[in-house]
Parts: structure tokens; C-alpha cells; sequence
């Protein structure tokens, strides 16, 4: 019994490291029609596992296209598609296919249409349609190779040498595993290069070129000597060991066969992990048992090994396991039991189309059966070697074909490539003088752009600075009227009152001294503080200290947080002159216990917020009223914002007022 060539390590790679990819893109749309849908997708994403993952993502494929979520129906279609292959579902690979070529049309992304090919490749080999499976390998490699994915390259090359050793094909296999090579080796691909070196030694076997497969052979084991993982040294050293055994065993060399055979056998502790390197061992042990007279341990090894393949239903390791009891019973001349498993062996491997092991049934048949009967085994068995033979000739001739097809096809783009280069560039340097002009125009209009903001702003900062100035100059006429009524004005009425307060006129005298008291409170509400000689932040510290009480609170915060030494002096001036009003409406009308001034700083405007807790007022109304309305011009005179709010809970005032201008 041969064993199977050893390329089902790659039949178990998964595409599930893309999922974490998709949930994170996936989850910022969560918020959108679907939800529970989209929630049902990436649960069944991340639970197909085992005997669930074909159901489970058979639902993720057709839940993503219901509610049109590409980025999940991309995913979902890949592992769909994967796992239909193995669970011999052609329709689901099919379906796989169709989705994944509406996502190609929509979005023309080089990946799912290599994916595309891919699946297509897998679909006819299920199908047996050899030549097309070959022809989208080939067309699914040509995609990585343009996509510069080399690994991806080299391992359709690989799935290719598979079908060419398979269809014996072996100089085309031979030349296909070592153009793998090319790309792995560079990549340093320990997996599949130790992969590409096994394929090699069973093509060589395949020739019968014993000792250069066994050369091969021997350098999987080296490969994989260089990786960490314990489990995978174990499983490619079990391949290892069966194939250099089995070498031994097709050379009829059956002692040394045996001693590489047990020596794996003894290596496997936990068979079910390792089932195929468990059969193919134990198969080719038993026959070399067989060959060396030692039947009764044969016999055991091989009742062993039927048993293991019915349990794990094995129907490819069955019809190899009736086929090797039909082979010794004959030997042994039980020719019922031979015709038994002869039968049964023909049965399985028609169904599972293992044509190999068909032929070796149905020449057993002839011997094991007369007449007419025996007759029809042979013409049964000549009309399948014959269409095998036909089948594998003309498979080798179109594997070449479709390499010498594409390769034409590929030297016909490069000299297209070549003789359009002059055009393309032509072409190039005329777009370029276009984009070349749209830029100028671009940068023309973007300059012009700038330079009206510059100019707009540089307009309110002068405009805003007129309007310091005049507030300024307002400012110092204030104070020009405040030292007349101060030092003329209420002098002469000083004077007036001395006179009169020398005659007999002193309710005259006291009404003058009134109206001098007045004038003189006039002329201190019209002058102002200068922020020259004392700083605004000592200016406040002042006013505070002059309307301090037991029974009135005042709290300041925020007053270091601005940089004042920067501030204009109007400015300094209007707020100093807010917190002042303010400060007094509270203290004359308010019957508040607490004052509180909060400086802030936002967006290159100072932020002026004043509350108490007193009894509030009704806006407009009274001496109080007109105060405020005078505070508020003087706040808007230089582009401040002046609001306020008042209600039993007390009053608050806001004023912002902008640095530079707005």
C-alpha cells in the first residue's frame, strides 16, 4: 500500500485571521438598520469551529448578503467557499464564487478576484475537471504575482505540482515545485518549503528515483529543525519517517522499511491527532510485516487499521484496506473472502472516484471471477486504463498549453507594454501640463484667498484698535469734565458756602454744600483708575478692600490666569469699572451677603462673570437700571458682550470682551 502524498497540511489553512480585521471595521457600523443581523454574522464568524463552521458559516454568507454588508460577506464568502471544498459541497463553492465576483465588480479589489480563481480552481477539482482547475490555479497565481504577494504565488504553484504528480506528470510537477521554490526560499517559508522538498520526494518516488527522494526527504526533517513548535517537528517527522520507509518497501528492502516504519509508529502517542501519518504508517508496516513471513503480527496491524478507518469513516482508507485484504486472502488462496473485500473495495472507490485503487479492484476481480463475469471486470478495467491514460496524456499536454499560453500572453503585454510606452508617456506629460496649469490656478486662487483673510483681519484689528482708541480718547475727556467739576466747580461752590455760612442764610449755605458734595461724587464716578503706576490685578485687590465687610463676602478666582500686562488699558478700564458698578448696585440694593468675580480667558476673549446672592431686580428700572445701561455702551463700544440676569436668587452679569478684535 502507498501513502498519500502529503500536501493536507495546507487543506487545513484557515482565512480567520482576516475576522479580527472585519469585527474592529465592522463595529463602528453597529448603530445602523441590522443590528441584531449584524450582531447573528460575527457570531457565527467566530463560532464555525468543527462540525459547525460549514453551517455556521454557510448562515454568515447568506445573513451578510440579505442585509448588503460587503466588508462580512467577503469574509464569510472566503470561509464558506474553503470549507465547501472539504465538505465536498460544490454548490457552496459555487455560491462562494458568485459572491465573491459581485464584490470583485463593485469594488475591482485584486484580492477577491485571486480569491475568486481560487475557489473556482477548488470547484473543478472537485468536479474533476482537471484542466480547469489547472487553468484557474494559473490564473489565481498571475493575480498574487501582479499583486507582488509571492507567498501567494508560490502556493497555488504548489497546489499545481499536486495536480501534475497526480495526473503523472512528473517533469511538469518537477518544474512547477522548484519555480515554488524560487519564491519560498527567499521568504524563508519554513513550513512550505519543507512542504515543497516533500512534494518533491514524492514525485521522484513516483519515478521511481528511490535514493534522490530519499535526499529530499531527508531535508523536510532539516527544514523543520529550525521552528520552535514541538507538534509541528512531530507531524512532518512522522511524513518523513512513512516516506523514506516506503521507499524501502517499493525497493522490497523490507527490514530497513520496517525500522523507519516503527520507529514512527512508536513516535505517535495520541492517535486521533495524527490519523493519516497513524494509517499510512501502520499500512505500510503491515504489508512489510506480511512480506518478512511475520503474517500473524501482519494480520493484527492490518485488522487494527480497518478498525480505525471505519471508526473515523475513512472511505478513501477503507477502499485501501479492502483492497490489501483482497490482496493477501488471494495470496493465501481464500478466494471467497478475497472476492468479499475485492468487491467492497471496487464499491468505495468508485464512489469516491479513487481510480488508482478502482484498477487494482477490478484486477483482482478478473482473477476471482469466470466466464462472462470475469469478462466484464476486464473490459470495465481495459476502458478505464485506457480513458486514464487518455485523461493523463491529455492533462499533461494542456498543463503545458495553459503555461505556454500564459507566458505568450504575458510577452505579448510586455511588448504591448513596450511599444505603448512613447504614448504613455506623451500622455503623461500632457496630463501633467494640465495638472501643472490647474495647480498654478489653484495656487493663484488659494493665494488671493489668503490674502483676503489677511486682509479681513488685519480690517477688524484696526477697526477694533479705532475703537480702543476713540473709547480712549471718550476716556480722557471723562476725565478732563471730572477734574473740572472737581477742581472748579465744586472750588467755587466751597467758596460760595463759606460766604454764605457768614450771614444768615444757612439753609442756603447747606443746599450749596449739598450741591457740592454731589459735584464732588460726580466727578469721582467720571474719573477712573490708572493702570500706569498700580497694576489691574492691585487695582482690584483695592476695590475689594474698600467695600470689605463682616457681613458682606467678596470671593475672587481666575484674576493670575491672564496675562494683563498684555490687556489694553480701555479695556482694563471697562471691566474695572463692571466689577465696580456691579459691586456697588449690590452693596446699595441688593441685600446680598456674598459677592463673587471670576476671571477666564476663551478664544482670544477675556470672560468677566459677577454674582450675588441678593434679592435680584427687575431690569430697567430705577437709578440702578440707568447704571447698567451705561455699563453696557461702554462694553459694546469696544465689541464686548455684555448680558445679565437676575431673579430672587440673585443677579448675574457676563461680560466678554475680545483681545485683538474679532
Amino acid at each position: 500500500m502507498t501513502a498519500p502524498y502529503q500536501g493536507a497540511f495546507f487543506l487545513n489553512m484557515r482565512i480567520f485571521p482576516y475576522l479580527f480585521f472585519v469585527i474592529l471595521f465592522s463595529s463602528v457600523q453597529f448603530f445602523s438598520y441590522g443590528q441584531e443581523k449584524k450582531d447573528s454574522i460575527l457570531y457565527y464568524l467566530k463560532e464555525a469551529k468543527d462540525t459547525l463552521r460549514h453551517p455556521y458559516l454557510q448562515r454568515a454568507t447568506v445573513l451578510s448578503k440579505e442585509i448588503g454588508h460587503d466588508s462580512l460577506l467577503q469574509v464569510a464568502s472566503m470561509g464558506y467557499g474553503l470549507e465547501s471544498y472539504f465538505k465536498k459541497d460544490t454548490l457552496g463553492i459555487k455560491i462562494a464564487c458568485h459572491n465573491l465576483r459581485y464584490l470583485f465588480n463593485k469594488y475591482k479589489d485584486s484580492l477577491i478576484l485571486a480569491k475568486e480563481y481560487h475557489y473556482k480552481a477548488l470547484k473543478y477539482r472537485r468536479q474533476f475537471r482537471l484542466d480547469s482547475s489547472y487553468y484557474y490555479y494559473n490564473l489565481s497565481k498571475d493575480t498574487y504575482l501582479l499583486m507582488k504577494d509571492y507567498t501567494q504565488v508560490a502556493r497555488r504553484l504548489l497546489s499545481m505540482a499536486y495536480m501534475q504528480n497526480d495526473e503523472k506528470d512528473y517533469a511538469g510537477a518537477q518544474n512547477t515545485i522548484i519555480e515554488a521554490l524560487t519564491y519560498f526560499e527567499p521568504l524563508k517559508k519554513v513550513v512550505y518549503i519543507g512542504d515543497s522538498y516533500n512534494t518533491l520526494g514524492t514525485i521522484l518516488t513516483n519515478q521511481k528515483k528511490y535514493s534522490e527522494a530519499r535526499v529530499y526527504y531527508n531535508k523536510v526533517n532539516s527544514t523543520f529543525d529550525t521552528i520552535d513548535s514541538e507538534s509541528t517537528k512531530l507531524e512532518w517527522n512522522l511524513h518523513v519517517l512513512n516516506n523514506i520507509g516506503n521507499t524501502y518497501r517499493l525497493e522490497k528492502n523490507y527490514n530497513k522499511a520496517l525500522i523507519y516504519l516503527k520507529e514512527g509508529l512508536n513516535k505517535i502517542t495520541d492517535k486521533e491527532k495524527y490519523k493519516s501519518q497513524y494509517e499510512s504508517l501502520l499500512g505500510n508496516y503491515s504489508e512489510c510485516l506480511y512480506e518478512t513471513g511475520r503474517k500473524q503480527e501482519a494480520w493484527k496491524g492490518l485488522n487494527e487499521l480497518m478498525l480505525f478507518r471505519e471508526k473515523n469513516q475513512n472511505e478513501f482508507g477503507l477502499s485501501l484496506s479492502h483492497n490489501g485484504y483482497a490482496h493477501y486472502y488471494l495470496i493465501e488462496g481464500k478466494k471467497t473472502k478475497a472476492l468479499y473485500h475485492a468487491q467492497k473495495s471496487l464499491e468505495i472507490a468508485q464512489r469516491i472516484n479513487n481510480n488508482s485503487t478502482v484498477q487494482s479492484a477490478l484486477k483482482k476481480l478478473v482473477q476471482l471471477t469466470n466466464g462472462n463475469e470475469s469478462k466484464k471486470y476486464f473490459q470495465i478495467y481495459h476502458h478505464l486504463t485506457d480513458s486514464l491514460y487518455q485523461r493523463e496524456f491529455q492533462n499533461k499536454e494542456q498543463f503545458a498549453l495553459i503555461r505556454y499560453e500564459t507566458e505568450k500572453i504575458d510577452k505579448e503585454n510586455a511588448g504591448l507594454k513596450l511599444e505603448n510606452t512613447q504614448q504613455a508617456a506623451q500622455i503623461e506629460r500632457e496630463e501633467q501640463q494640465k495638472i501643472i496649469g490647474w495647480l498654478f490656478s489653484l495656487a493663484a486662487l488659494l493665494a488671493l484667498g489668503f490674502s483676503f483673510s489677511i486682509f479681513r483681519a488685519r480690517r477688524k484689528k484696526l477697526m477694533y484698535e479705532a475703537q480702543l482708541q476713540k473709547a480712549s480718547a471718550r476716556e480722557e475727556e471723562r476725565q478732563q469734565i471730572a477734574k473740572t467739576l472737581h477742581d472748579e466747580v465744586a472750588g467755587d461752590l466751597r467758596m460760595l458756602h463759606q460766604k454764605l455760612s457768614k450771614t444768615e442764610l444757612q439753609g442756603e449755605a447747606k443746599s450749596v454744600e449739598k450741591i457740592k458734595d454731589n459735584v464732588r461724587n460726580l466727578s469721582h464716578q467720571l474719573s477712573s483708575v490708572s493702570f500706569d503706576e498700580v497694576s489691574f490685578k492691585d487695582q482690584i485687590i483695592n476695590l475689594i478692600t474698600d467695600n470689605f465687610d463682616l457681613g458682606f463676602r467678596i470671593k475672587t478666582e481666575g484674576i493670575d490666569t491672564i496675562a494683563w500686562e498684555q490687556v489694553n488699558s480701555t479695556i482694563k478700564r471697562t471691566l474695572y469699572l463692571s466689577i465696580r458698578e456691579s459691586m456697588q448696585n449690590t452693596i446699595k440694593y441688593a441685600q446680598a451677603n456674598k459677592f463673587f468675580i471670576q476671571f477666564s480667558s476663551e478664544k482670544k476673549e477675556i470672560l468677566l462673570l459677577l454674582k450675588d446672592n441678593g434679592k435680584g431686580f427687575e431690569k430697567g428700572k430705577g437709578k440702578k437700571g440707568i447704571g447698567l445701561k451705561n455699563l453696557k455702551e461702554r462694553v459694546e463700544e469696544i465689541q464686548g458682550t455684555f448680558e445679565i440676569n437676575s431673579s430672587e436668587q440673585g443677579t448675574q452679569t457676563t461680560i466678554t470682551i475680545p483681545i485683538n478684535g474679532r
